[in-house]
């Protein structure tokens, strides 16, 4: 696993994708095929891949049923070997869901497939998930939003620090839909930094912020300031649920980047 080199990603680069293996609305063969026609050279799949360590989660909704790996991993072999050529190479990832209580056994258990890279991401806070529906947001004050969003900033620092994952997706998602200051969680942000750091981590540059409610990409221009300051490595993803999306904000992504100072 973890066999690229993030200090070459550019603007031909796409790994944070799903399909309708997850919650995507297309094909793995249609995503790849899209990939390919956008003129991609790397391009990654990376289905969510949830394993919740307790009971009542929502992830059968979204996530891939975790009996399928088998299945997504023989079928991306098979793709790899229809598309690939000298000028286009798929990879096979998941996005992972990171639990504090059973993140040693995820892990080994994925380390048996022939796995590229592995994105580690936090969608829970506690059994909040917080990226679902702005109406889950809607009933709590402020001392309630706080407690979520601390939640979530310990779990994401602990994925930063365990040193499983290619790269962390989308930072400061509790943003989304612009129900919290996320100002408020800068010093957080930074504890995430300073262990993706400490263990030669990646962050990506998720473009899908700009088209939800919070108006901004995953994470904002502040935050990959400090990121440029720790040297850490940047890939560039719009988390792709359909073909039409694989490179949407990539020319902002880009030009926000080298104001960042890349």
């Amino acid at each position: 696993m973890d066999n690229l080199d993030f200090a070459q990603s550019s603007s031909k680069w796409s790994l944070h994708n799903h399909s309708n293996f997850s919650d995507g609305a297309s094909s793995l063969e249609d995503m790849v095929c899209a990939g390919k026609a956008a003129g991609l050279e790397i391009f990654g799949i990376s289905d969510h891949w949830v394993v919740p360590p307790f009971e009542g989660s929502d992830s059968s909704e979204w996530s891939m049923d975790l009996s399928r790996l088998d299945e997504y991993v023989e079928t991306l072999q098979k793709l790899k070997k229809e598309y690939e050529t000298s000028n286009f190479s798929l990879k096979i990832g998941l996005e992972v869901d990171f639990f504090f209580e059973n993140i040693n056994e995820v892990i080994k258990n994925l380390q048996t497939y022939p796995l590229d890279y592995l994105i580690g991401s936090v969608h829970y806070s506690g059994k909040f998930s917080v990226d679902h529906d702005a109406a889950d947001w809607l009933p709590l004050d402020e001392d309630a939003k706080h407690e979520v969003c601390m939640e979530y900033w310990k779990k994401l620092e602990g994925a930063a620090a365990c040193g499983a994952f290619s790269f962390i997706g989308h930072l400061d998602l509790p943003k989304k839909f612009a129900l919290i200051d996320n100002s408020r969680y800068t010093p957080q942000a930074i504890k995430v930094l300073d262990a993706v750091q400490q263990n030669n981590g990646c962050i990506e540059l998720n473009t899908a912020g700009w088209y939800k409610p919070c108006q901004a990409p995953y994470p904002d221009l502040e935050l990959l300031q400090e990121a440029y300051k720790r040297n850490i490595a940047v890939t560039v993803n719009a988390d792709a649920h359909c073909p039409e999306h694989l490179t949407r904000g990539f020319v902002e992504a880009q030009a926000l980047l080298k104001q960042a100072g890349y």
